[in-house]
Formats: C-alpha cells, sequence, structure tokens
C-alpha cells in the first residue's frame, strides 16, 4: 500500500509538540527520509538538564507514543543560554547579591539587568555654588544604554572530517596479495594493511579490508568495523564496486552499503565504495586526536 505524503507523514506535527513537552525542551524538528523514516530529530533544550537525559526522553517518547526505535545518534540536542527577561534578572540579582551597595552602583548593576558601563574620567567635584545664586536647571539624565543581548551558548558534537584517500598500494604473488591503503582526516593520517591468499578477487577484497583497517585507527572510541562483503558487478552496464561493511557500537549492530564506480581505476573505486558506506555515519564521533600513537 503507498501512502500519499502528506497522509502518511500526518504524525510528525503530533510528535514534534510531544517532544517540546519534555522538560528542558524549546523547540523541536523532525527530518524524515524518502521512505518516510526518521533520518534526525533535532532538538532546541536549556542549559539546566544533561544533553543525554534529554536523548533519552525523546527516544522513551518516540517509543512509547508511535512505536517507533530510533537511534540515538540520530537525535541531536542543542544547548541555548536564554536571555530572556526572567534570566536577565537573576543574573541581576546574583550580581547584587555579590556586590556591595557602593560597589554595584559604582558597576551599573540594576535590578532590570547588567550593565557595564566605563569609568568616568571626565568626573570633576565642583564648590557648591553660593545659596544667593540661582541654579540652572538641571539637564535630563541620559538614558542608560541597552543592555546587549546575552549570546547563545551551542554545544554541539565535533563532526568527524571526512576522509581522503592519499595512496593505494597492492603487492602480488604466485602464494598471497598484500593490500596497503593510506587515509587522511582532520590533519592526521593513518594506514591500513590486509593480507589474503592469491584468488579470484583477493585484490578488491585486501583492498576494502585495509580500508576499513584504516578507518578504524582514525577512529577516538572503541568501534568495530567488520567487512562483511564486497563484490564487483555491473550496475546500469557500468562496472561498479559494492561493498557491505558492519558497524558495530557496544550491543547495536549497523549494515553501512557503499558503492562507486569502476570507471578509471578499480583499486581506488574500491577505498571510495567504503568510505562511501561509512562517511555519513562517520560524522557522528570523534577524530582520534593526532598526539596519540
Amino acid at each position: 500500500m503507498e501512502w500519499e505524503p502528506n497522509e502518511r507523514d500526518a504524525w510528525v506535527a503530533d510528535a514534534q509538540r510531544w517532544i517540546s513537552q519534555i522538560k528542558g525542551v524549546l523547540q523541536c524538528k523532525i527530518d524524515l527520509d524518502e521512505q518516510g523514516d526518521i533520518a534526525g530529530v533535532h532538538v532546541v533544550a536549556g542549559m539546566d538538564r544533561d544533553p543525554r537525559h534529554i536523548v533519552r526522553d525523546v527516544e522513551s517518547l518516540l517509543k512509547a507514543r508511535l512505536q517507533m526505535d530510533v537511534y540515538y545518534k540520530k537525535i541531536g540536542v542543542v544547548q541555548v543560554l536564554e536571555s530572556g527577561p526572567d534570566a536577565a534578572a537573576a543574573a541581576a540579582e546574583s550580581q547584587l547579591r555579590a556586590v556591595s551597595g557602593a560597589a554595584a552602583a559604582a558597576a551599573g548593576i540594576t535590578p532590570r539587568g547588567v550593565t557595564f558601563l566605563p569609568p568616568r574620567v571626565d568626573a570633576v567635584i565642583e564648590p557648591r555654588e553660593p545659596a544667593a545664586r540661582v541654579a540652572a536647571p538641571a539637564a535630563a539624565p541620559a538614558a542608560m544604554p541597552a543592555a546587549p543581548p546575552m549570546p547563545a551558548i551551542l554545544v554541539a558534537e565535533d563532526a568527524f572530517p571526512r576522509p581522503i584517500c592519499r595512496s593505494v598500494g597492492l603487492v602480488s604473488s604466485d602464494a598471497g596479495v598484500r593490500a596497503e591503503v593510506r587515509l587522511a582526516s582532520g590533519g592526521r593520517e593513518a594506514v591500513g594493511l590486509a593480507e589474503s591468499p592469491n584468488h579470484a578477487d583477493s585484490d578488491i577484497l585486501c583492498i576494502a579490508r585495509a580500508t576499513v583497517d584504516a578507518v578504524g585507527c582514525l577512529l577516538a572510541l572503541p568501534l568495530v568495523l567488520h567487512l562483511r562483503e564486497v563484490r564487483l558487478d555491473t550496475v546500469g552496464d557500468q562496472a561498479t564496486v559494492l561493498v557491505a561493511v558492519d558497524l558495530v557500537e557496544s550491543r547495536r549492530t549497523e549494515t553501512l552499503l557503499g558503492a562507486c564506480a569502476a570507471r578509471h581505476n578499480r583499486q581506488q573505486a574500491v577505498v571510495h565504495a567504503v568510505l562511501g558506506a561509512l562517511n555519513r555515519r562517520l560524522g557522528l564521533f570523534a577524530l582520534r586526536e593526532s598526539a596519540e600513537g
């Protein structure tokens, strides 16, 4: 049965409204892929809760109300420091408690908010005028400058820079095949190695394994990447490399698929097919520091 997009996605508005009612959540936006599945949940929240707790609540809500299992890496939380009147008043009250009355007046702190004024160097204490002299009308006090809006603080994960293929090497003999793949990402390089007995298509198998090994060396988290399958097939009358890679994180396993046309260089096409399968997921993880061994 085929659903119309408007009818199929009618639940999205309700889900966004439910998520916005979670404690600490200010806004929510849900993106769907072409099949109508959740591609990403974008949440804007305050600073009063741990982002991991918000992600857990969003997972539980979607499971309880919509019977949807959403991978927690698809839920992104951005925390902002609210700058409304209540936040400004709270900041002013905190400042007034920490500073004495005279110091607070000198610093320009008022109950409405916190304002920092430069010191006045032109102020001169003049002697008091005689009582007989008629005082000039006092000038209207200058309006206090409006306090600038408090900037928002965004909390986001560092994206994994997409790896670049530096070189591919293949040594073949009667007994076996040995592949070496060098990748670069975020100013750091990693080399992956793989060996296999010499048989049909052993070259693409070794290169794919070496590419997966090099990617694993770049990742900071202890993930397990396993090459499930690689083969050369014809798609649209064109030779194409197809790969399937398993990404294992804790007790969760996800199979990622990639493809690359083998028009110019078959060996590089294998590397690009593996990276094509992993690139979208690698953006959710951190790159290993270059100082590590």
